[in-house]
């Protein structure tokens, strides 16, 4: 009996050891967003209806964005892409429907990419 009640206690005090452990903040969380990646920007990105509405002449507009930054909010799987002289940002949730201050997919454009031209030396293929 005394056998038993020692093993039990024993189980008791190793399963208790465990508890309340306090756990560096910096080890279980590195912070909020996610790079994903730098781009560089392409005329498409000169074309997003919304994007130049500075009032400020002296504004950057997004033919000055030299790069897009892409970061993932690891809390709601949101991905932005943002100018990186502009600030403009736009967005794709799908879980969410709605942003405050960012354009969400699909981009209005003020003009599309042209499709490529057939090639006629491989008989437009």
């Amino acid at each position: 009996m005394k056998v038993i009640a020692v093993g039990v206690l024993a189980l008791v005090a190793i399963a208790l050891c465990g508890c309340g452990r306090p756990q560096l903040e910096s080890s279980s969380h590195h912070g909020r967003y996610v790079g994903i990646g730098i781009y560089n920007p392409n005329t498409q990105w000169t074309k997003m209806v919304g994007a130049d509405t500075p009032n400020v002449t002296a504004a950057a507009r997004t033919i000055d964005d030299q790069a897009i930054i892409v970061v993932e909010d690891s809390d709601t799987g949101e991905v932005r892409a943002c100018g990186d002289l502009t600030g403009y940002c736009i967005s794709m949730n799908p879980w969410k429907g709605e942003l405050a201050g960012a354009q969400l997919v699909p981009i209005r454009l003020t003009e599309h990419v042209s499709p490529p031209k057939p090639d006629k030396s491989t008989g437009g293929k």
